[in-house]
């Protein structure tokens, strides 16, 4: 607003005001150069729309790029050593009209243990992915093309208890979205990462195809389903398998309900429903499912052979806080004679209560049971435990002691265990982090008894704001009845340095040994273990997010405003030649985006979203006599990606 008034008062201020007889007739467009009425200065105006301009000149869109070299080595004395390199690069680019773009890509050679006489290993993997293109006014699409994972609707894959998991394939993806409806296509050849330091992909057999959808039928109700088809993998038999759920929420956000189904071709099927209830302070969880055996779903394994129930119940407040939570579960829910059937049972009861500013206090009490149900499953195991702690904070840091017992019956023998964990963090110095731990554990009554001590430092300690160096060292020593003692150890060494702008490099160094007891002297084998992770990146990033012109429709992508001011001396609405441009006008995008137009008469809103749009003159602000027969507001649709053009015609008001 200040900038429009210093605008127009500079104008209004510079510019001569040519006094035109009263009465005297219209000038005709072929003379319009001889008339200017009150008009604002042209280089003044041009300066105006420069400014308002002027950010737009910086790059639009976030945009970023690293590359990485990365070694690894590994030496263990018992099998020699390996070495892996490699490279990998990873951008993003966000674009006004096309979504934004991330591209991954790995390249990574391996020289296997030495001891092992295997071939050297050569790979890599791309991903190139589209997030939120705009297909059109009302449809966003992500699209993924490389290495990627099959995807699904969260509501249908992720509950409290039973996950469906993805699967990774070499192949395409799309997700497309309207707000109400969802799309999911996934298909390519199966495959695995692999283990070393630089991810990359290795067929093993099979394809994939997936086609999931989701529907929001109100803001309470949501159905959602998926279809797999498994053919040619070695791991499970060609297959199909679908699943469904639907899902009720409460507009409070305080209740929600989900159920949900799956079946194979094969005949397997099951179904589980979720329930979570906020009443208060308390929230509940509760649910029961029933699955049957050998259940498919791709050719990932999930919980199969199992039918239960649960809850959870947890009361939060800012002193104390409470969680119950129950579990009753059995297998082979078939009861067939050729498996073990067993029933679990689950009880377990924690909380805390902080008594003053500083110290707070806090336990568990578990109870699990394992009771056999046929002759297969063997005998009964349980285990009662209970655990409590008190946390204090001191001048030199915070200090926490746990203590635990527990009552053990396992393959027919009764046995107890105790134990005792002390943590310390330790505030000595603003740039060091330091924490100790020291925890002592015994078992006894059991077929096997032992005592397990150990000891640990974690530190973390930055130099300066470019240089942090982190380090752990951890000992354990596990007496065995009727065995040698054994020693463990393990530690490592990091360093983080951003030696350059842009340029970071990090060092990371382990070392393990480990003591195992083997044969029938209970003898102990070493196994040492040493590496070593070096890393050097190159970043770079830049650009601006993209600013939004116009208000939110709930459409997906952009467009654009643009058109010009003119003086319509004919009053026929179009601009001839002789007709001069109106400069210096403020044009107003649905009432509160601003631009001002140039010398030429233009004005431009990019960045406006897709949808129905309005768009205004100042008229209070217009040079006398001139206005507008129809002040308002021009409506104009905004397409995806399209030009909406809106012009407007100045004619004199005393005619």
């Amino acid at each position: 607003m200040l900038r429009r008034l210093s605008v127009t008062l500079f104008a209004l201020l510079a510019t001569p005001v040519l006094a035109e007889p009263a009465g005297s007739p219209a000038a005709p467009a072929d003379q319009g150069d001889a008339y200017i009425d009150q008009l604002i200065d042209p280089q003044a105006a041009d300066s105006a729309w420069a400014a308002d301009y002027e950010d737009e000149e910086q790059p639009e869109g976030m945009r970023s790029f690293s590359t990485e070299y990365r070694h690894f080595q590994q030496d263990l004395d018992q099998a020699g050593k390996s070495y892996e390199d490699g490279f990998i690069l990873h951008g993003r680019r966000e674009t006004r009209d096309y979504g934004e773009f991330e591209m991954l890509a790995t390249a990574r050679y391996e020289q296997p243990l030495t001891g092992l006489d295997e071939p050297d290993n050569v790979g890599g993997r791309f991903t190139l992915r589209q997030y939120g293109f705009a297909a059109n006014n009302n449809w966003l699409l992500d699209n993924s093309l490389g290495i990627l994972r099959s995807d699904a609707d969260p509501v249908l894959s992720n509950s409290y208890r039973i996950n469906l998991p993805s699967t990774l394939v070499s192949g395409a993806r799309n997700w497309s979205r309207n707000g109400r409806t969802d799309l999911r296509l996934s298909a390519g050849r199966i495959g695995t990462l692999g283990i070393g330091r630089i991810e990359d992909f290795d067929t093993t057999s099979g394809t994939l195809a997936s086609l999931g959808a989701s529907h929001a039928m109100n803001s309470n109700w949501l159905a959602t389903g998926q279809l797999i088809a498994i053919n040619d993998s070695e791991e499970v038999a060609d297959h199909e398998s679908g699943a469904a759920a639907i899902q009720y929420q409460s507009d409070d956000l305080r209740h929600r309900y989900v159920g949900h189904a799956l079946v194979d071709s094969e005949g397997g099927n099951g179904f589980w429903i979720d329930a979570d209830d906020q009443l208060g302070r308390w929230r509940h969880r509760y649910g029961i499912f029933r699955l049957d055996p050998d259940l498919l779903w791709s050719d990932a394994p999930i919980l199969d052979d199992q039918q239960g129930i649960y809850t959870r119940s947890e009361l939060r407040s800012p002193r104390y806080n409470l969680t119950v939570g129950t579990d009753f579960n059995e297998n082979n829910v078939k009861q067939s004679d050729d498996l073990p059937q067993r029933r679990n049972t689950s009880v377990f009861v924690t909380g805390n209560h902080r008594l003053q500013r500083y110290m707070s206090v806090g336990g568990t009490v578990s109870f699990n049971r394992t009771e056999p149900r046929n002759v297969l499953a063997g005998d009964r195991a349980q285990t009662l435990r209970l655990s409590t702690y008190v946390q204090q904070r001191f001048g030199i840091g915070t200090s926490r002691l746990e203590v635990f017992v527990a009552d053990i019956e396992e393959r027919g023998t009764d046995g107890d265990a105790h134990g005792i964990v002390w943590d310390q963090s330790w505030e000595l110095l603003r740039e060091l982090n330091l924490s100790t731990t020291l925890s002592h554990a015994k078992t006894t009554g059991l077929a096997i008894n032992e005592q397990r001590d150990a000891v640990s430092v974690l530190f973390t300690h930055t130099l300066s704001p470019d240089f942090i160096w982190n380090g752990s060292a951890r000992y354990t020593n596990v007496k065995t009845a009727g065995r040698v003692d054994t020693n463990n150890y393990n530690a490592t060494l990091g360093a983080v340095w951003n030696f350059r702008r842009n340029w970071d490099a990090r060092l990371d160094l382990t070392w393990t040994r480990a003591e195992e007891p083997f044969g029938v002297l209970a003898n102990v084998f070493d196994v040492d273990e040493k590496t070593l992770l070096f890393r050097i990146r190159h970043s770079i990033a830049g650009g601006r997010p993209y600013v939004a012109m116009g208000n939110q429709t709930g459409a997906s992508g952009f467009g654009e405003v643009s058109g010009e001011v003119f003086y319509d001396l004919n009053r026929d609405g179009e601009r001839q030649a002789g007709e001069r441009a109106a400069s210096g006008v403020f044009v107003y995008l649905d009432g509160r985006y601003e631009r001002v137009t140039d010398n030429q008469g233009r004005y431009s809103f990019r960045n406006v979203p897709a949808g129905a749009h309005s768009v205004s003159v100042a008229v209070e602000d217009l040079a006398l006599p001139w206005g507008l027969e129809d002040e308002t507001p021009r409506s104009v649709e905004v397409s995806v990606r399209q030009g909406s053009a809106v012009d407007f015609a100045l004619t004199r008001i005393n005619e």
